[in-house]
């Protein structure tokens, strides 16, 4: 069936150019017969991303999928909220709705944890895991980790007296406190934008070959895997950069935003885009 209404969503984030988003969608609205679009836009900062959510209120826009660093802007913005969204106070959806108002929703955590299975076999309860970052990611991944039992997460943080310790089972460190300690992870998650648009990792690649069993990198890039999951496969280390997390959380966000095939329908148009494109 034809959707025939035109609605125009966006991705919203600095930078932009980067994000695979805008063509797994469009694949998926074109098989589908719906009349979406969504485009790419980079509001360069927190004054601008207010600018596109007032768009949004006025309906010129029906929804956005959110990235970095907007995330915690976009759940503070929200008139309606997921329990997902409250817990990390962050969300990578918000949906108009027809009054309006505007709903948010996070599916990075359950997004994060569908790829981790599907990319490293791995389920976090029992793991001691190290995530590195403090934003809307990072939170996400946290939440994720944390309610699925792993034995113990610890956030890496260049400002990690900025950050709550209320939940008992994060410990949180700063770059510098971890690489003195003298203990390996099961898994490493690396939930910063480093490695996205150069050649850096989040950590000493001669740490991150002594202390991860694994490595999942958040960012990924438009051609090519990134610096720290290159490093970690050349030393053996299974990694994955984040397009299957890309791609998960797509198909959450997607009936989010009232599509309601098939999630297998969905994996396998964005999967199949990702494998002959020239990304």
């Amino acid at each position: 069936m034809t959707d025939n209404t035109h609605n125009t969503y966006l991705i919203v984030g600095t930078p932009i150019t980067h994000s695979l988003s805008p063509l797994l969608h469009n694949a998926v609205y074109r098989q589908l017969g719906l009349s979406r679009e969504l485009r790419a836009c980079d509001p360069k900062d927190g004054d601008g991303f207010q600018t596109v959510l007032q768009q949004l209120r006025a309906g010129i826009y029906q929804g956005f999928c959110v990235t970095i660093p907007y995330k915690g802007a976009a759940a503070a913005a929200a008139d309606a909220a997921s329990a997902v969204v409250q817990r990390t106070a962050a969300a990578n959806y918000l949906r108009r709705n027809p009054d309006g108002s505007i709903a948010a929703e996070n599916t990075d955590v359950q997004g994060f944890l569908c790829a981790l299975d599907q990319q490293l076999q791995l389920s976090p309860a029992g793991l001691k895991v190290c995530v590195c970052g403090s934003g809307g990611a990072a939170r996400a991944v946290c939440d994720a980790l944390t309610t699925q039992h792993a034995a113990q997460v610890t956030l890496v943080s260049r400002k990690p007296a900025a950050l709550t310790q209320g939940d008992t089972t994060l410990r949180i460190l700063d770059y510098n406190s971890l690489q003195q300690l003298d203990e390996s992870f099961d898994l490493l998650v690396n939930a910063t934008p480093v490695g996205m648009n150069d050649q850096l990792t989040p950590l000493p690649q001669q740490w991150t070959n002594s202390a991860a069993k694994a490595v999942f990198d958040l960012v990924y890039r438009a051609s090519g895997t990134t610096p720290l999951v290159t490093s970690a496969r050349e030393q053996g280390i299974p990694a994955c950069d984040g397009r299957a997390m890309l791609v998960e959380q797509a198909i959450l966000g997607m009936h989010f935003c009232q599509i309601d095939h098939d999630p297998a329908q969905l994996r396998s148009i964005m999967e199949s885009v990702l494998a002959t494109s020239n990304h």
